[in-house]
């Protein structure tokens, strides 16, 4: 799993709210749990947003795997815009609570696309 600085993700924190006044600071410690609120952020608003603005390895070093499972539910999957993040999301987040997933849809294509989503990464890491 990708480890990140302290520096790295308030980094983030500033790419997920440019359009917003709430301070790096204050939304990381929303994320930890620490804050109820940063600006307009709750923690489930904020995870939503980190869900469709980060890869994987950037959701999953930010949250924690063990978040993730727990603030993924439908409400949240509701919540997010593309039809695509959901099955995706359904599916990663499906693996990571040892739930059964469906294997229909595999074919090439399908897994050009899940490998885009989780391993992309992989190869453009710094």
């Amino acid at each position: 799993m990708l480890a990140l600085t302290q520096d790295e993700k308030l980094d983030i924190m500033k790419t997920l709210n440019w359009d917003y006044a709430a301070s790096p600071e204050d939304m990381l410690a929303v994320v930890d749990g620490q804050k109820a609120r940063a600006g307009n952020f709750d923690q489930e608003r904020l995870f939503v947003r980190s869900l469709e603005r980060l890869s994987w390895h950037r959701l999953v070093a930010l949250w924690g795997v063990e978040k993730i499972k727990a603030l993924y539910t439908p409400q949240v999957a509701h919540r997010l815009r593309s039809p695509d993040f959901r099955r995706e999301y359904v599916f990663a987040v499906g693996i990571l609570r040892g739930e059964p997933v469906s294997v229909a849809g595999w074919g090439s294509e399908r897994s050009k696309q899940l490998q885009n989503l989780f391993l992309s990464d992989r190869w453009h890491r710094n």
